[in-house]
This record gives C-alpha cells, sequence and structure tokens, in this order.
C-alpha cells in the first residue's frame, strides 16, 4: 500500500439522497398518522403501506403510499397545482387495479422546503390518464397553503384512510342511479301527502339512506338547519324512526321532509360528479366495465339543486334519454 495514497470510495447517486430525503420528511410530517411498512424494496409503483392508528389501537384501516421527491415536481403556471410528469400507463394501471382493495395515495415532497403535497385517491385521476398508449402522464396534487396552520398531509391521510373503500362507492353509485326515478317519486309523495302520513316505500327511504352515507361521506351538514343530533343520525333509518316519538315502526312523511331536503340535492350534486369521473375515464370503463359504463349512461343526472326544481323534476316521468345517439354510437366513438 503506497503510503499517502488517494483512496477512492463509492459516491452517492443523487435520485437516491432525493428520495430518501423526501422519505424522512413525509415520516416526519406524517408521523402521529399510524404504522409505516416500507414497500420501497419491490419498487412497483408503491413505497408505503400506512397504516391508522387512533388512541393506540391498530385500526386495520391502511391506504398505500407513492412518494415522489421535489426533483419531478412542478407548479403549474396557469393554476399553480402542484404536478408530477413522467407516470407510465403501466403505473396508472397498477395504482387502479390496487384501488379496488385500498386507496393510493400519492406524495410529491419539495426538499428545498419541505413542503409535503398530497394527492385525493389516485383512482379517478388514474383511469382518466389511462389511454392505451405509450405516452407517460403527470398527476396533480392539492395545492399548499402556506398560511394554514393545518397540517394538510396529515389531516387528509387520516380522511382517506377512514374513508369507504372505492368498492362501497361503485357499488353505492350503482345502487343510486338504478333507484334513481324511485328516490324522486319518494320525494315527491313525500311533500305532497299528507304529512302525518307513514312515507310511500319505507324500502326506498332506506336505501336513499344507505347510499348518501356512503356517497357523501365526506359532507358536512352543520349549516343544513339540521340539530347537532340529527347531524349526527342523518343516515340513521333507526334514528328518523324514533325522532316522530311514535311507538311503531313507520317514517312519517313530516319526519322525512328534514333529511330529503338535506341530502337529495347533496346526492345529485355527487352524482353529477361521478357522471364526469366515469365519462372521463370512458376508455377504462369501455374494457374494464362497459356495464357500469352504460347504467351511468342510462341515467343522466338532472341540472335540479334547489327544493323547488326537485319538486318540478319529480313531477314528470324520469327521462334517461341522452340526445346524442345512443350508446352504442357513444360507445363506438371511444
Amino acid at each position: 500500500m503506497l503510503i499517502g495514497a488517494k483512496m477512492d470510495l463509492p459516491r452517492r447517486i443523487k435520485q437516491h439522497k432525493a428520495e430518501s430525503d423526501s422519505y424522512a420528511i413525509l415520516l416526519y410530517k406524517l408521523r402521529d398518522v399510524g404504522i409505516f411498512r416500507n414497500l420501497t424494496d419491490n419498487d412497483y409503483g408503491i413505497d408505503f403501506e400506512i397504516e391508522l392508528v387512533k388512541k393506540e389501537k391498530v385500526t386495520g384501516k391502511y391506504l398505500k403510499a407513492q412518494v415522489k421527491s421535489s426533483d419531478t415536481l412542478t407548479i403549474r403556471k396557469s393554476d399553480s397545482v402542484p404536478t408530477v410528469g413522467g407516470i407510465k400507463q403501466s403505473t396508472l394501471n397498477y395504482w387502479a387495479e390496487l384501488s379496488y382493495k385500498t386507496h393510493v395515495i400519492a406524495y410529491a415532497v419539495d426538499i428545498s422546503t419541505e413542503v409535503v403535497y398530497i394527492s385525493k385517491p389516485i383512482f379517478w385521476q388514474a383511469i382518466k390518464l389511462i389511454d392505451g398508449s405509450n405516452k407517460t402522464k403527470s398527476i396533480e396534487f392539492t395545492k399548499h397553503d402556506d398560511d394554514s396552520k393545518l397540517n394538510k398531509p396529515l389531516w387528509f391521510t387520516i380522511l382517506y384512510a377512514e374513508s369507504p373503500s372505492l368498492m362501497d362507492q361503485i357499488y353505492s353509485h350503482k345502487m343510486a342511479l338504478k333507484y334513481l326515478p324511485k328516490f324522486f317519486s319518494l320525494y315527491n309523495d313525500a311533500f305532497h301527502y299528507d304529512t302525518h302520513m307513514p312515507i310511500n316505500e319505507p324500502d326506498v327511504f332506506e336505501t336513499f339512506l344507505e347510499v348518501c352515507k356512503i356517497l357523501l361521506w365526506s359532507s358536512n351538514f352543520k349549516d343544513k338547519n339540521l340539530t347537532e343530533v340529527e347531524v349526527k343520525g342523518v343516515y340513521s333509518l333507526a334514528f328518523w324512526k324514533k325522532s316522530a316519538g311514535a311507538m311503531d315502526e313507520d317514517v312519517y312523511n313530516f319526519v322525512a321532509h328534514k333529511p330529503l331536503r338535506t341530502l337529495m340535492p347533496e346526492l345529485l350534486k355527487v352524482l353529477r360528479v361521478y357522471e364526469k369521473h366515469v365519462f372521463e375515464s370512458k376508455y377504462y370503463w369501455k374494457n374494464k366495465s362497459p356495464a357500469y359504463l352504460k347504467l351511468v349512461y342510462d341515467f343522466p343526472i338532472p341540472n335540479a339543486f334547489t327544493h323547488e326544481e326537485i319538486i318540478e323534476f319529480g313531477d314528470k316521468p324520469y327521462n334517461n334519454y341522452r340526445k346524442d345517439g345512443g350508446f352504442p354510437f357513444f360507445i363506438g366513438n371511444i
């Protein structure tokens, strides 16, 4: 060995350092969420599994996480939305398939500022970008609010871990569409018939509450003229049965007025969102489930927003006709 000779040592790859720093920042920001399981050894588009822990109890509620570092992060000039590009079609397909089992969330970490950006559950965004080509795509994240004291990545991670599964949401969406004409009839009858008569078709009312519980999971009804107790029981059939103070099992029209007026406009609003999601991802659904695509096509959601508009729409037979050549023409042009 030569005395004073310069020894060569391995150099750390810049990308590896960026990834390591991103993971460290994310783990620190989300340290109060729960258990992190490292999946980076098998990099197929998922870096961590995050399981929610509440009051030191392991909940069994978890999600999958993909982490992107700042070297791939761009703030879009037109609307200041953070984006990450270079996402392969195979990765989008993988995220979509995983989403049927658990939500997949993407995080982007700006290493210089230590700001963490979070996406919504990636499913609807991913399948909108799937087009059968070899082109890479860009995904979006929620904007960062410099003035907010809220730890948005932490808060949204907990919210998404507790949210209904994708399978529950799609099932409830299908049920809502199939029952939509009956929901309008239920609404119309409850406000036209004697208020002290039991509602027609209580099973339809129960289904209405069940689909609303899933599809409106993120809604806040504190400003909808409901008491605090009514907000907590808004999706419960048993609650509305008891609220009239009667000893029987009926729900009366005057009792149904509150949940119907509160929930129906919100349900129609979210059904329009789902309709938009499905039509924006029609290539995916044409190949994955054309029956689901047809169901959404067959039940257009009316632009009824107010109580008066819903009543007016409910007075007429439900019109599910689209003036665009019919479903075979629609799917043939995808």
